[in-house]
């Protein structure tokens, strides 16, 4: 018996070592001699990621999102349908799943993306090796989000009495069991508006025309970009380096994805966060009192003047509704970012103490929100393409022409058209 299993063991080892050698054979290495840029690249599509696809959701739903895929892959293929890859490995990969929300209505965010890895020549083995990181790519991301974080972020401090005691406050959602839950699914309103700035940060740094490219992204109207490295002004040169990140955003024709807060909006919206204050002052005092029995005093005073800054900040703004004119409350809410004034003289009556708007001042910002109008043409079909943000990310320099002939490719061939399509 022994025998047998030492020859059965001999046999698989053998033939574990021909496998090995017989792949080794089929990936011989291909010859160079200075650069590798000229010689053929490889494809492959998204049956052979270099890492396993990322996609989250039920058995259905993953279906679902990878037939939607694919087809976004076939309009990538269709465009390189005359064109050989040279100087590159360009990968396939599928990702996402999670559901985002844009205001009150959800759809699911899932991504395609083709990274386009550098082929070079080895200096002393004289074959052509591939870079294990990629700097160019397509990337065609479905329902994205178009603002990251908060605009006023997600905590606030203040004092009442005494500057020796802070209250550290979240601003998204009331402390609680439920609070890592509701700061995400059941946020505060007013930490869901959107700026210019956070929908152009990573998109564009055209400080020229910030509000143009602002526009053009959200009326799906041409595209927008970011100098990662080097500028658009910069010189080029035979030695020079530019990185760039050109980003489309494409929508259904008509309508915008995101519109203005309304002033009266943005005070309802005060409303509701001066009870999330409230309830979080209230347990930041518990917590204090809990933990630092020497402020104990100074915490129960603060507690007796919180409830008249509570109060006095609440009919502040219901009396600007109640007293302001229809057309008052329909204007833009241009704010500032700030949470609070500098408090090193004086208290600052907790957090968002309305004062006034800011129309004019070169502080001002602009709030928006998205659209319902554009987004309840899909409720209930929350997989459906609502939207595509396309973002081609390039390199110009003298060893990087594989990146500029698959830029240059996808400017005269990819077929964006196709990609709308498929938001109908």
């Amino acid at each position: 018996m022994k025998k047998i299993l030492s020859i059965v063991a001999l046999t698989l080892t053998v033939s574990l070592i021909c496998v090995a050698q017989v792949k080794k054979i089929t990936d011989t290495p291909t010859p160079c001699n200075g650069s590798a840029d000229a010689l053929p690249g490889k494809y492959t599509d998204h049956t052979n990621p270099k890492y396993a696809h990322s996609l989250k959701g039920t058995a259905p739903d993953k279906a679902a999102i990878t037939k939607q895929l694919i087809a976004i892959e076939k309009v990538e293929e269709a465009s390189r349908a005359n064109v050989q890859l040279t100087g590159c490995v360009a990968r396939v990969s599928f990702s996402g799943g999670n559901k985002n929300t844009f205001g009150s209505y959800s759809y699911n965010g899932y991504g395609y993306a083709l990274g386009i890895y550098q082929n070079v020549c080895h200096v002393t083995e004289k074959v052509v090796k591939t870079v294990g990181e990629y700097r160019s790519v397509l990337r065609v991301d479905v329902n994205p989000t178009l603002g990251g974080g908060n605009f006023y972020g997600e905590f606030g401090d203040f004092y009442v009495t005494d500057k020796k005691v802070r209250y550290e406050i979240p601003i998204d959602a009331k402390r609680g069991v439920n609070y890592e839950k509701d700061r995400f699914n059941n946020r505060s309103r007013i930490t869901r508006y959107l700026s210019e700035e956070m929908v152009l940060a990573g998109r564009s740094d055209n400080y020229k025309d910030k509000h143009g490219d602002f526009l053009k992204l959200i009326n799906g109207d041409g595209y927008v970009e970011n100098w990662m490295q080097g500028s658009s002004e910069d010189k080029v040169t035979a030695k020079s380096y530019q990185w760039i990140d050109r980003h489309y955003i494409l929508t259904m024709p008509g309508t915008p994805l995101l519109v203005p807060v309304t002033r009266k909006e943005y005070l309802e919206a005060l409303l509701g966060y001066y009870e999330i204050e409230k309830a979080n002052f209230q347990w930041a005092v518990a917590d204090q009192i809990k933990n630092n029995n020497s402020n104990t005093s100074i915490c129960e005073a603060d507690k007796v003047a919180y409830a008249k800054v509570y109060e006095n900040k609440k009919a502040k703004v219901q009396q600007l509704l109640t007293s302001s004119s229809a057309d008052w409350l329909q204007q833009p809410a241009v704010v500032l970012k700030d949470l609070r004034p500098n408090d090193y003289s004086k208290a600052s009556n907790g957090l968002l103490d309305f004062e006034k708007f800011y129309d004019g001042d070169p502080k001002g910002m602009t709030l928006y929100n998205y659209n319902p109008e554009y987004f309840k043409t899909n409720s209930g079909q929350p997989l459906r393409p609502m939207f595509m943000e396309v973002q081609i990310r390039y390199e110009l320099s003298e060893d990087k022409g594989f990146s500029k002939r698959y830029f240059d490719n996808f400017i005269n061939n990819y077929d964006l058209q196709k990609l709308r399509t498929m938001l109908n």
